[in-house]
């Protein structure tokens, strides 16, 4: 059973080198993906042995369903964590510290540890041998893939979501598309980030596929902070301001119907619009930001 485990662990790590390519910073999360799978096939192997004095108390763990339910602790830990990343309360190379962490949700070091496996498989963090962790920095020059790979996976999300949607998707997608244009109108960055990460991952698991599902709501991941990061000063400097977001409402609302409709080919096109609308504004965003002049 254990040499199971460890193969299922090896296969784990064979995967993320075909999903995420090789980069210096996968030696971390190899590191981490080997300790546990070793810590766990041990716990399994000491498990497995008969207790000569067994306790006649029904042990608890053992009665639980198979699976890792969300609430545990693990899932708290990546989900707090994962939320500060986006927001860039964490912002790019930032240290993380497993103690500190520890002490902050009121957990134990496996926890955390397997929280930030997880983070590392998302590209939110890298895994540093010896050094613990930290908050994965935003590369400019990886941005040309991260739209090309936008572009494509909301493609296929869109026109399999229209495909395949259920007959009350449309009331759920509408107040979704609603929550971000309140947002919107009311100047709450944080909030229209939120709505607008909620609305896509919502039409993302109606495209039937969860592996491109998975894929793009990673992209959403590193969408969201690029969008935190690049726009945060938008309200008060940016004049395109309003014109943008009321072009994003606009494709939300006509994605609402696009999907209800079952028209996957006008899915298609809004797609590929919503995509080229956001990588006109970070590319804008960016060309002032180089532009400026130095004040000394």
């Amino acid at each position: 059973m254990v040499d199971g485990r460890r193969a299922a662990a090896h296969l784990v790590l064979y995967t993320t080198y075909i999903k995420l390519g090789w980069r210096p910073e996968i030696a971390g999360i190899i590191a981490g993906v080997m300790f546990f799978a070793t810590e766990a096939g041990a716990t399994m192997a000491a498990k497995s042995t008969p207790d000569p004095n067994p306790d006649p108390t029904p042990d608890r763990e053992a009665t639980r369903p198979v699976g890792r339910p969300k609430g545990t602790s693990t899932q708290r830990v990546y989900d707090g964590l994962r939320e500060k990343i986006l927001r860039l309360d964490l912002a790019p190379g930032t240290d993380i510290e497993e103690a500190a962490l520890e002490r902050e949700f009121g957990v134990s070091r496996t926890p955390v540890r397997e929280a930030l496996i997880r983070l590392a498989s998302e590209g939110l963090i890298t895994l540093l041998p010896n050094r613990g962790a930290r908050v994965t920095a935003i590369d400019i020059s990886e941005l040309p893939q991260l739209f090309e790979a936008l572009e494509i996976t909301q493609r296929l999300v869109l026109r399999w979501a229209a495909a395949r949607r259920g007959a009350d998707d449309k009331v759920a997608l509408g107040a979704l598309a609603a929550r971000f244009e309140a947002a919107a109108r009311e100047g709450d960055f944080a909030g229209m980030g939120e709505a607008n990460r909620d609305f896509h991952q919502a039409i993302s698991r109606l495209c039937g596929n969860r592996y491109i599902s998975e894929t793009y709501e990673e992209l959403l991941g590193a969408t969201m902070r690029l969008a935190r990061s690049a726009f945060g000063s938008a309200l008060s400097t940016d004049a395109d301001y309003q014109s943008y977001y009321d072009e994003v409402v606009r494709h939300h609302n006509e994605m609402v119907v696009a999907i209800a409709a079952g028209d996957a080919e006008a899915a298609d096109r809004l797609a590929v619009e919503h995509a080229a609308l956001f990588r006109s504004r970070i590319t804008r965003h960016l060309e002032s930001s180089l532009a400026r002049e130095v004040v000394l």
